[in-house]
């Protein structure tokens, strides 16, 4: 066989060569359209790791990331055999391949001899072994390593290794980039959140409603088991912890002293608080509860508005976790809001309790101011009814005496006409002189004399005195009086001429063949009198004036009789109720309180 020219050599190796650019362009062709397929890393890292088990024909690949926080070469992903035996790196500490190229950037090829036990044989078989780690560089700063193991006759040749060093450039910054946005997009969510969370807390003023927010979003944000708030309490001079939101799982009491809190103390302090694991470390001192609820690492952030700490936000895992320093970024973020909303929100609270307050003294001011027009009214009323009591009345008696002697001296059957005109002068003085005690009973208030008496007994009593003019009127009266009706302490005779003149008005409206009822009941701490009838009712326009004094809508009367009334159960710290229809009837609730003595009455609220 003739020997080969150098030029069909030559030919030959530029055939070679065109083949395996060829084959890497093919090669990058794939690994950028795998690439462009996806923005998330772990999905860059696979596509890249099978594109080089593909051309290198590697026993196993692995990519490392490496960590700062922990110093670590952390495998990220792994193919081929023996993937089981890859683990974490210390970069500090080790002297590994992957942990060099990781120190020089430099890409590094070992070549030897594997010597490996036969199981079936004694002999020992010697293998050739390969290993190429590759750093992942992107703007001059490490990110990983890509480290292959093969098992092949010759090590990978210059080419090879160009252009994995290629590739793995691209990669890498592919790599960044999309890391970068990942960290953005992650961002994004967060700040989305962070803004829906200040939407929400600041969209009310309720206090509950926004330590519940809080607890519930800020776990949901940062992705925890469970989360808490406990406020600081002043209470007699001390100080406590108190818990006032949370999100499950209680950790210790719900109150304690603030000297007794160590870790609300740091925390309320100004520092970011971390415990890896709540179930073993001694700083914590519920350690039984957190594993009784499955809680394992703590965060815990200080709550300050207005450059005072109010209290501490807690946040709890289900499994180890070392929190991030986004993480720790974040639930400072979250705590400035909440303790913003938390205090916005007392503040709130202060203000409608100072307006209630002050509501309160107004209308208990106007009442005053009420009462005291009332009193200086009544008082006037009293000056003229006993002008008009010395004035009139005795005349009055001299008129009535004089006509009771003219009706004396002249026979009816005589003179039927003089006779029917005494009767009529007596009829008017007599009415007249009612009127003016009327007025002096209700201008002359007559302090109560309470004692324990039988309400039933008292009704009793004022229906056996207007029976004959109940019956003379044709007036049905149905009584429903409860036998367990609990005695109380009462001025008997005025709560008499209370429901003397309520029934009087009750007898006037029902008319002829009217009907009457009257019950009695026990209701809560007061019992009730109800008198209600079927007669004409009372105008819609005259309800809001039966209470005041010499309104009347009756061609005779004062028009003082519920006014007595009301000053009477007033004195007696009930209440009363007046309901009415026209043409249906009335309906008037009377509820005294239920009291032991008068010292108890006097003091009933």
């Amino acid at each position: 066989m003739p020997p080969k020219s150098p030029q069909s050599a030559k030919i030959k190796e530029l055939q070679k060569q065109l083949e395996l650019r060829d084959m890497q362009l093919h090669a990058f062709q794939r690994i950028g359209l795998a690439m462009a397929s996806t923005m998330k890393p772990s999905q860059i890292i696979r596509n890249i790791l099978s594109e080089v088990m593909r051309i290198t024909s590697a026993d196993s690949a692995t990519v490392y990331l490496r960590d700062k926080q922990s110093h670590q070469l952390i495998p990220e992903f792994s193919q081929g055999k023996d993937t089981a035996k890859v683990h974490p790196m210390d970069l500090l500490a080790s002297d590994d391949l992957a942990v060099e190229v990781a120190h020089t950037a430099k890409l590094r090829q070992t070549y030897g001899v594997q010597k490996t036990a036969q199981r079936k044989r004694t002999r020992i078989c010697e293998t050739s072994f390969c290993r190429l780690s590759i750093p992942l560089v992107a703007e001059d700063e490490v990110l990983g390593v890509i480290d292959l193991k093969s098992h092949r006759p010759e090590p990978f040749d210059k080419d090879t290794e160009e252009f994995l060093a290629t590739l793995a450039s691209q990669a890498a910054q592919v790599f960044r980039n999309a890391s970068i946005y990942e960290d953005l997009e992650q961002h994004y969510r967060e700040l989305s959140l962070l803004y829906e969370i200040q939407q929400e807390i600041s969209s009310t003023v309720d206090y509950k409603n926004i330590l519940t927010l809080i607890v519930e979003r800020t776990r949901r944000l940062l992705d925890a088991r469970e989360c808490s708030i406990r406020l600081v309490l002043e209470r007699g001079g001390k100080r406590y912890m108190r818990l006032v939101a949370s999100t499950g799982a209680v950790v210790g009491p719900e109150e304690m002293p603030y000297d007794d809190s160590i870790l609300d103390q740091q925390v309320i302090s100004g520092e970011l608080l971390f415990i890896e694991d709540v179930r073993k470390d001694k700083r914590f001192r519920y350690r039984a509860d957190a594993r009784k609820a499955g809680l394992v690492s703590m965060l815990g952030a200080p709550l300050v508005a207005r450059r005072n700490t109010i209290g501490a936000i807690r946040l709890f895992t289900s499994e180890r976790r070392d929190f991030t320093v986004a993480d720790r970024k974040m639930l400072m973020a979250v705590a400035g809001q909440a303790a913003a909303a938390i205090e916005n929100a007392r503040l709130y609270n202060q203000i409608e309790s100072k307006n209630r307050e002050l509501s309160a003294s107004y209308e208990a001011l106007r009442r005053t101011q009420k009462e005291l027009v009332k009193k200086e009214r009544l008082a006037a009323l009293g000056e003229m009814a006993a002008t008009v009591a010395h004035e009139i009345r005795n005349p009055l008696t001299s008129i009535r005496g004089f006509a009771q002697r003219i009706a004396r001296q002249y026979d009816k059957v005589v003179d039927s006409r003089l006779a029917s005109y005494t009767e009529i002068i007596m009829e008017e003085v007599d009415r007249l002189n009612k009127f003016i005690k009327d007025v002096l009973d209700f201008a002359r208030h007559v302090k109560p004399n309470f004692e324990k008496t039988n309400i039933n007994e008292l009704v009793g009593e004022i229906l056996n005195f207007m029976r004959d003019e109940l019956t003379h009127r044709n007036v049905v009266v149905l009584t429903d009086l409860d036998m367990t009706l609990r005695e109380t302490v009462v001025d008997s005779g005025q709560i008499k001429q209370a429901l003397l003149n309520i029934l009087q008005n009750a007898r006037q409206a029902v008319g002829p063949n009217g009907v009457i009822t009257v019950r009695t009941n026990n209701a809560g701490s007061s019992v009730r009198i109800r008198v209600s009838d079927n007669g004409s009712g009372i105008a819609r326009d005259d309800m809001n004036r039966i209470w005041s004094p010499f309104f009347t809508t009756k061609t005779q009367g004062t028009g003082l009789g519920l006014s007595l009334v009301q000053r009477i159960i007033d004195d007696h710290h009930g209440r009363i109720y007046i309901r009415s229809r026209v043409g249906k009837g009335t309906i008037v609730d009377i509820f005294l309180p239920v009291v032991e003595t008068a010292e108890e009455l006097l003091n009933f609220d």
